[in-house]
């Protein structure tokens, strides 16, 4: 372990890095589990698909860039850190809880996408064929899977992973690595958000599905009148095709309807982030 620190000790020398290395493992560390559990979430970085050793990497860029902004956390005269080994973990577990809510949050706006597209499939009837979503780590039906990865694309075609990923870097302005938060009353308020985001995921994705069930609603209608008029067709068997194409006609029409939706539900998405951001934030005044 000494040839460790030595070794260290030496290489933050030569990079001008003026901490010495027990300092210097806490803080990087602290910094990384944010990051890691925040990367390991969103489903817009790949989920399950990425490897491991990516999201890793991924984190240890985004803790190398943010690094430079937390030295000053850090005691001037080089003193001890207020806190030992359980205190570490603690901080530890705060960190990677920060990191896990606040991608809990970039991540509902999917899950609502993702939920308007198996609406829309259990209308078509089309339940049964569920495909896996590795960003998501649960079974989607085939729109669900459509909507989900069109989504993705769009977010990332847009950038707005850009300005989750610098608001998540400047958060440590406001919610400080190596201090405790001052846990008090006042969690109902952020309670109640959560749980208004969470049933606003079933909202959004009525609203995305709505132009489909109203369309494969007046198709059940109009198969009912020819039932009516002719009980030997079997309308049933008959249906069943022209609901799937039909379906899948509504949502080509409705394209850039779509498109534009998204987007505005990733702007929605941005404003609970930094809602949970300040949340944690005052805890900290």
């Amino acid at each position: 372990m000494d040839e460790f620190l030595k070794l260290l000790e030496l290489v933050l020398t030569i990079f001008e890095v003026g901490q010495n290395p027990q300092a210097f493992l806490v803080l990087f560390g602290l910094c990384f589990a944010r990051f890691v559990s925040f990367v390991a979430i969103v489903p817009f970085f790949g989920g399950a698909v990425v490897p491991a050793p990516v999201k890793i990497a991924l984190a240890t860029a985004l803790t190398i860039v943010a690094y430079p902004s937390l030295v000053a956390e850090l005691p001037t005269d080089g003193s001890p850190l207020g806190f030992g080994a359980v205190g570490f973990i603690g901080m530890l577990a705060k960190e990677a809880f920060v990191g896990f809510t606040l991608g809990f949050v970039a991540s509902l706006v999917f899950e609502a996408i993702q939920v308007a597209g198996r609406i829309a499939d259990f209308q078509r009837g089309s339940t049964m064929s569920e495909l896996f979503a590795p960003q998501l780590q649960e079974r989607v039906s085939e729109l669900g899977q459509f909507n989900l990865q069109l989504a993705i694309a769009i977010f990332l075609a847009t950038g707005a992973h850009l300005a989750f990923i610098r608001t998540l870097v400047g958060s440590y302005e406001f919610i400080p690595a190596l201090k405790f938060p001052n846990i008090q009353a006042g969690w109902i308020p952020a309670a109640e958000f959560l749980t208004i985001m969470t049933g606003y995921v079933l909202s959004l994705g009525i609203q995305l599905a709505i132009p489909i069930v109203i369309t494969l609603l007046l198709a059940d209608l109009f198969f009912g009148l020819i039932n009516r008029v002719a009980p030997q067709v079997n309308v049933f068997f008959l249906s069943m095709p022209v609901k799937m194409w039909l379906g899948i006609f509504v949502v080509a029409v409705m394209m850039p309807f779509l498109i534009q939706r998204f987007i505005d539900f990733f702007g929605i998405s941005y404003d609970a982030f930094e809602y949970m951001i300040q949340f944690f934030a005052d805890m900290y005044k």
